[in-house]
Formats: structure tokens, sequence, C-alpha cells
């Protein structure tokens, strides 16, 4: 943190009373003071570390400001000076929210703003508070302590977030979108866990119609709403399945995907997380750099079959999952359309690459074709691709045995 500055604006700030705030509450979160009023910087800095609620500021100048590149570099509260006039505050208060949602920006003025136009401007910048200029300690002091006690239940709740699940393609059309649906419906019948299933795949996305549902909302619900995106309207967006299954349906349209930032989709899956206990990811066959972070915290299913065509992808998913520093023991390779003289060609592949198969989904066109056609899940008794399915569903969910995978000779490669 700032050291404490000699000004003479920040030695006429009084320290608050020991009581005025909450052990638990101190040094939660981290800030930043954008603009050129170097007394009036000076002035909230003092009363920022005399708060005990801010671990860490920087202040900013707009050249050095207008260079942050990631979420990492956006702190959880700025507070954005409109004196200067300079017209690109809102610009800039609209570029930190693509970097990081759930960023709290607030808005520092000498004027008391009523024009509702420039009110509604500034809200659909991203700004979430105003603070008229001089600071009043009182104030600052308020607002800080409700930032902090938001802040320390969002940590608590993290504490407890669900597990996360990716199910990527090695390529189109090996399925797994079926793969994706049918575990998360194994998982929510038999588990008794609160399950959700996302649709990430691209361009468009098929779980919906897979499971015979006509969702009133879709990803881009949640991709235009995300400043203002809170547990109650994440539920909202949700659609329910028969099986106890909550669904995101995926995109209806080829540009409900082009507003779809990293923070955005990190923060879609943080909130998912916090409120269910399973939560599977439909990738398609599309991952990027870009989703380091998700794929870091999640365990991957990778779907492929065993044509030549399929496992060469594979080679190169696994290449391209060590190059995002993903550790092996995440990867989980799953077979799907299995038959039984597929198993020499998995056999050079265990050697190569010292992965082993987790799980072999045994091809059984006229179930999966059936159910597809009728949008239901493979759930004909006595199959064995739905007692594959089902197997697979209980080990990952933590409701029963299943096989783990064994030491890669890719380990020292992923990690």
């Amino acid at each position: 943190m700032y050291s404490k500055q000699d000004s003479p604006a920040a030695a006429l700030v009084d320290s608050p009373a020991a009581g005025d705030l909450a052990p638990a509450a101190r040094g939660t979160l981290t800030a930043a003071i954008a603009g050129s009023d170097s007394l009036g910087n000076a002035t909230l800095l003092g009363m920022l570390e005399d708060t005990g609620l801010v671990k860490e500021t920087v202040q900013w100048t707009w050249p050095n400001a207008l260079k942050l590149r990631n979420a990492q570099d956006v702190p959880d509260v700025v507070f954005l000076d409109l004196s200067a006039g300079m017209g690109s505050e809102f610009l800039f208060a609209q570029e930190l929210n693509k970097l990081r949602p759930a960023v709290h920006i607030i808005a520092c003025s000498t004027k008391n703003e009523t024009n509702p136009e420039y009110l509604l401007e500034a809200m659909r910048s991203g700004v979430r508070d105003f603070l008229q200029k001089p600071f009043n300690r009182g104030e600052v002091l308020a607002l800080l302590g409700r930032l902090g006690e938001q802040c320390q239940v969002e940590t608590e709740k993290k504490k407890g977030s669900g597990k996360l699940f990716a199910v990527l393609g090695t390529k189109g059309g090996v399925g797994s979108s079926t793969v994706a649906v049918n575990l998360a419906v194994q998982m929510a019948r038999s588990s008794g866990k609160r399950t959700l299933l996302l649709d990430f795949s691209r361009p468009l996305g098929d779980v919906a119609a897979l499971l015979d549902l006509r969702p009133s909302f879709q990803i881009r619900d949640a991709i235009e709403n995300v400043k203002r995106l809170d547990s109650t309207m994440f539920a909202s967006l949700l659609a329910a399945h028969r099986s106890g299954l909550k669904v995101l349906a995926g995109a209806a349209r080829l540009e409900d995907w082009q507003d779809a930032s990293p923070a955005t989709i990190e923060r879609i899956i943080e909130i998912a997380q916090r409120e269910f206990d399973l939560v599977v990811m439909d990738l398609g066959a599309f991952y990027s750099p870009d989703w380091r972070n998700v794929l870091h915290r999640s365990e991957i299913l990778l779907i492929s079959e065993a044509d030549l065509p399929g496992l060469a992808k594979l080679h190169k998913h696994l290449g391209a999952l060590a190059g995002l520093r993903v550790e092996a023991s995440r990867v989980r390779l799953v077979i799907n359309r299995w038959h039984r003289h597929d198993e020499e060609a998995l056999e050079k592949i265990a050697r190569t690459t010292g992965m082993a198969v987790f799980a072999r989904l045994p091809n059984n066109f006229k179930e999966v074709t059936d159910a597809t056609l009728r949008g239901v899940p493979v759930a004909k008794s006595g199959d064995p691709l739905a007692a594959g399915f089902a197997k697979i569903a209980a080990g990952l969910a933590g409701t029963g045995k299943s096989t783990a995978p064994k030491k890669s000779l890719l380990g020292q490669f992923f990690s």
C-alpha cells in the first residue's frame, strides 16, 4: 500500500475510531485513483488508508491508465475523477468494464450531478456510484464499508465454489455436445447436487435442442447484462430440465458471441460455480489462449474418436493444452463411439503420450439418433452407452467409483 503522504490535505484527516470497522472487513479491497487533481487525490488517498479497508491503492494518470491490458490490471474499486472535463472519462470506464466487469467505478466530481441524461450515460459506461468533491470522510467510509462487506461475502462464497467440468471435442462431429448433455443429466439425477450445464459451443449451441428445451433466454442475455449480473438475475436466465438440471442455453445467432470478452465469460462462470455444486461446460471444439484461466480450474474431458483424424487431432490438442500450462492430471481422455477393434490404436496412444483412456463410450448409433430426434438423453435401461454415462457421471460427481487417470509421461510437459 502507498505510504502515508505528508500533504496538508492528508494531515487534516482524522483516523476512524477502532469500533467503526469490523475486524473481518479490514484490508480486503484493492483500489485505484484515476485523475490529475493531485490535491484531491492526496486527500482521497489519506481517507482510503485511514479506513483500513483498502490493502493496496495505486494512482493513475491518463496516459498510463490507458495502457491497461487484462483483468489483473484492474483493481476492485476505481475512483474516476470527472472534474477535468476531458470527455474521455466515460470511454475509459467502458474499457475498464470490458477488462473486468466486476470492477466498481465511483465517479468523483465537484458538481452535484442531477441531469438524468448525464447520469444515464454514466451508468451505461459502468459507473456505479458518485462522490462529490471535496470528499467527505463519512461518505467515503460508508461507501468503502459497504464494498468491503460485499468483497468479504464474495470471498466466502468462492471458498465453496462448485466443481467445474469442460467437455471439449478434438474436432467437430465427435459428439462432445451429446456427451456433455448426458453427463450433466446423469449428474443431476443421481448425485442430488445442484447441477448446471453451460452451452458455450460455437458458433451456435445444440444443448437446448438435445434436451427439447425452448428457453426464453440464452448466453447473449448473460453477456449483455454482465455488468449487473448477480445470483438472482443469473437464475432467471436458466431453463429447467425435468431431470433437475438447469441450463444456460447457447448462442442462437452468429453475433451472440461478439461481445464475449474473456473477463465476461469468467464472470459468468464465477457466478455459476458459486450457485451450483456441479457445473458442466460444453465447449464444442473451441477454446483459445484467452480461456487459460477457465481451463486451469476445470476438469477437462477431451472427447475423441479412435479413427485416424480424431487421434491426429488428439495429439495436437494435448500439445495445445500443454502450451497453456494445463496440468496433465486435469485432462481425461474419453473415447466416443468406441469399438473393440479400436483397442490397438488406443494402446499406441497410451504408449506415445503416457495418457491412459479415462472412459470408453460404446457406439450405439440407433439409440443416440433416436434420443436426438426426440430431444431426450440416452436412458434406455440396460444399454451399455447409458450405463457408461452413468458411471462417468457418478465418478466425476463424487457419488461413485471411477477410474483415476494414470500419471502421464507428459506430466513434465504439462506442468
